[in-house]
């Protein structure tokens, strides 16, 4: 038994942690399966604005920014066909991650849960803990106030989920931009970077686990001893959205061995946009 709850807790751990594709038979949910309406692309496009300071996009990004969030949304309300749509989310967001936006962390980063909607990449270990029955929401929290995070990860709906809590730092850009014509560059874009609220893609942070636990019913929680430290990556993010890539293969520090591998790339949608009965209890 302990071993089975080290292997849900794993889910949870460094790396890109609790991101899965929900699913979902709720008959509530399924009432939103007919084809968006014009009213419903309006109130997607609209929530999709960003404010200026939010991102450094053009205006093509931002347009493929509200298609992809459009997809997602479609996507998460019809889980089980939702894989149709798969190639249409890959290549948008090909197009986000090429684009290298910057993004600020206090409007993309800070907030409410994320649910993890699409992931491309070897399926990971934590993508199949799921019971398939039921809708399940798994997604992060980050709070930048105490640099704290919080991984949320529903095994059978809200009536048996795990948590992970931990802190993160920030690692840094991966690759500073160079002018070859200018040999001092890659020191002016750095003190560039420090002196705005923009961060420039892809950037790193780092993320250390100090705790979990696995609740029953909202009655009964089982706190578990566990840590571990990870990389995210992220490669875009913006006020609805964002895509983070698991940088190198990560393994659990306590059994049940590997459970993402390098290159995992998961797509994150504010979570108000996807589930509106969502309570954030967090």
């Amino acid at each position: 038994m302990i071993q089975l709850l080290l292997v849900l807790v794993a889910a949870l751990c460094p790396g890109i942690y609790c991101f899965v594709q929900p699913t979902s038979n709720n008959v509530a949910i399924r009432n939103k399966l007919q084809p968006p309406t014009r009213a419903f692309n309006n109130i997607v496009s609209e929530r999709a604005v960003l404010a200026p300071s939010a991102v450094a996009t053009s205006s093509s990004t931002k347009q493929t920014s509200g298609e992809l969030l459009r997809l997602l949304i479609r996507k998460a309300d019809v889980p089980k066909k939702g894989d149709a749509l798969n190639n249409q989310i890959n290549s948008l967001v090909q197009a986000l991650i090429s684009a290298k936006s910057s993004f600020s962390p206090t409007t993309c980063i800070d907030g409410p849960l994320f649910a993890s909607i699409h992931f491309i990449g070897n399926t990971p270990l934590w993508e199949k803990i799921s019971a398939g029955a039921v809708r399940n929401i798994k997604g992060q929290k980050y709070t930048l106030d105490d640099n704290s995070f919080t991984n949320y990860a529903e095994i059978w709906g809200r009536h048996l989920h795990l948590k992970a809590v931990g802190k993160f730092s920030e690692i840094g850009p991966v690759q500073p931009v160079v002018d070859e014509n200018n040999p001092f560059s890659s020191i002016t874009s750095l003190f560039a970077n420090k002196q705005s609220s923009l961060l420039p893609t892809p950037y790193d942070y780092e993320a250390r686990v100090t705790g979990a636990s696995i609740s029953l019913w909202n009655k009964f929680t089982l706190n578990l001893t566990i840590e571990g430290t990870g990389t995210v990556r992220v490669l875009y993010a913006d006020e609805n959205l964002r895509i983070f890539l698991s940088p190198t293969d990560t393994n659990v520090t306590k059994g049940a061995g590997e459970w993402e591998s390098e290159g995992l790339i998961v797509v994150q949608v504010r979570v108000g946009l996807v589930y509106d009965d969502w309570v954030d209890n967090l």
